[in-house]
Protein backbone atom coordinates (compact mmCIF):
# COMPACT_ATOMS: atom_id res chain seq x y z
CA UNK A 1 0.00 0.00 0.00
CA UNK A 2 1.41 3.39 -1.01
CA UNK A 3 1.38 6.64 0.92
CA UNK A 4 -1.07 8.58 -1.31
CA UNK A 5 -4.79 7.84 -1.37
CA UNK A 6 -6.13 6.73 -4.76
CA UNK A 7 -8.80 9.45 -4.77
CA UNK A 8 -6.17 12.15 -4.16
CA UNK A 9 -3.95 10.85 -6.96
CA UNK A 10 -6.92 10.58 -9.35
CA UNK A 11 -7.79 14.24 -8.68
CA UNK A 12 -4.17 15.35 -9.23
CA UNK A 13 -4.03 13.40 -12.50
CA UNK A 14 -7.22 15.12 -13.65
CA UNK A 15 -5.64 18.50 -12.84
CA UNK A 16 -2.67 17.60 -15.05
CA UNK A 17 -5.02 16.64 -17.85
CA UNK A 18 -7.08 19.81 -17.69
CA UNK A 19 -4.10 22.16 -17.30
CA UNK A 20 -2.25 21.15 -20.49
CA UNK A 21 -4.03 22.51 -23.52
CA UNK A 22 -1.62 23.14 -26.41
CA UNK A 23 0.96 21.00 -28.20
CA UNK A 24 3.36 22.67 -30.65
CA UNK A 25 6.12 21.59 -33.02
CA UNK A 26 9.06 23.56 -34.40
CA UNK A 27 10.27 23.81 -38.00
CA UNK A 28 13.03 26.21 -39.10
CA UNK A 29 12.72 28.19 -35.86
CA UNK A 30 8.95 28.68 -36.22
CA UNK A 31 6.37 27.09 -33.91
CA UNK A 32 3.13 25.54 -35.19
CA UNK A 33 0.13 24.18 -33.31
CA UNK A 34 -0.46 20.45 -33.53
CA UNK A 35 -3.88 18.86 -33.15
CA UNK A 36 -4.23 16.91 -29.90
CA UNK A 37 -6.26 13.82 -30.86
CA UNK A 38 -6.17 12.31 -27.38
CA UNK A 39 -4.43 12.64 -24.04
CA UNK A 40 -4.56 10.34 -21.06
CA UNK A 41 -2.61 9.44 -17.98
CA UNK A 42 -1.25 5.93 -17.76
CA UNK A 43 0.57 5.24 -14.52
CA UNK A 44 3.13 8.02 -14.10
CA UNK A 45 3.02 9.18 -17.75
CA UNK A 46 0.88 11.54 -19.78
CA UNK A 47 0.31 10.02 -23.21
CA UNK A 48 -0.53 12.25 -26.18
CA UNK A 49 -1.62 11.22 -29.65
CA UNK A 50 -1.13 14.26 -31.90
CA UNK A 51 -1.39 15.17 -35.57
CA UNK A 52 1.44 17.36 -36.84
CA UNK A 53 -0.22 19.05 -39.79
CA UNK A 54 1.42 19.62 -43.18
CA UNK A 55 2.67 23.08 -42.24
CA UNK A 56 4.92 24.32 -43.70
CA UNK A 57 4.08 22.94 -47.16
CA UNK A 58 7.67 21.95 -47.99
CA UNK A 59 9.89 19.02 -47.03
CA UNK A 60 11.41 19.78 -43.63
CA UNK A 61 12.61 18.45 -40.29
CA UNK A 62 10.61 18.92 -37.10
CA UNK A 63 13.22 19.97 -34.55
CA UNK A 64 11.26 20.53 -31.35
CA UNK A 65 8.04 19.94 -29.48
CA UNK A 66 6.56 21.73 -26.50
CA UNK A 67 3.46 21.80 -24.30
CA UNK A 68 1.59 24.85 -22.98
CA UNK A 69 -0.60 25.13 -19.91
CA UNK A 70 -3.84 27.06 -19.49
CA UNK A 71 -2.01 30.04 -17.93
CA UNK A 72 0.06 30.59 -21.09
CA UNK A 73 3.27 29.08 -19.75
CA UNK A 74 5.41 26.43 -21.40
CA UNK A 75 5.14 23.19 -19.43
CA UNK A 76 8.04 21.41 -21.07
CA UNK A 77 9.71 20.64 -24.36
CA UNK A 78 12.16 18.44 -26.20
CA UNK A 79 14.48 18.64 -29.17
CA UNK A 80 13.54 16.05 -31.80
CA UNK A 81 14.51 15.25 -35.39
CA UNK A 82 11.57 14.07 -37.51
CA UNK A 83 12.00 14.38 -41.28
CA UNK A 84 9.01 14.52 -43.58
CA UNK A 85 8.10 15.24 -47.18
CA UNK A 86 6.05 18.22 -48.35
CA UNK A 87 2.67 16.47 -48.23
CA UNK A 88 3.31 13.97 -45.42
CA UNK A 89 1.29 14.38 -42.24
CA UNK A 90 2.54 12.91 -39.00
CA UNK A 91 0.46 11.09 -36.42
CA UNK A 92 2.64 10.64 -33.35
CA UNK A 93 2.46 9.23 -29.86
CA UNK A 94 4.41 10.97 -27.11
CA UNK A 95 4.76 9.77 -23.53
CA UNK A 96 6.00 12.23 -20.90
CA UNK A 97 6.79 11.29 -17.29
CA UNK A 98 4.89 13.12 -14.54
CA UNK A 99 7.97 13.05 -12.31
CA UNK A 100 11.56 14.21 -12.63
CA UNK A 101 14.09 11.61 -11.57
CA UNK A 102 16.72 13.46 -9.57
CA UNK A 103 20.18 12.50 -8.47
CA UNK A 104 20.04 9.45 -6.26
Amino acid sequence: MGFWEKDFLDRRRQEWMSSIYKFQYQVNGNWYDAKINSKKITGNKIVFIVSLLTTPKTAHTITGIRLWDITGRICGGLEVAVKRTANQGVLAKFEFPIYEKGDE
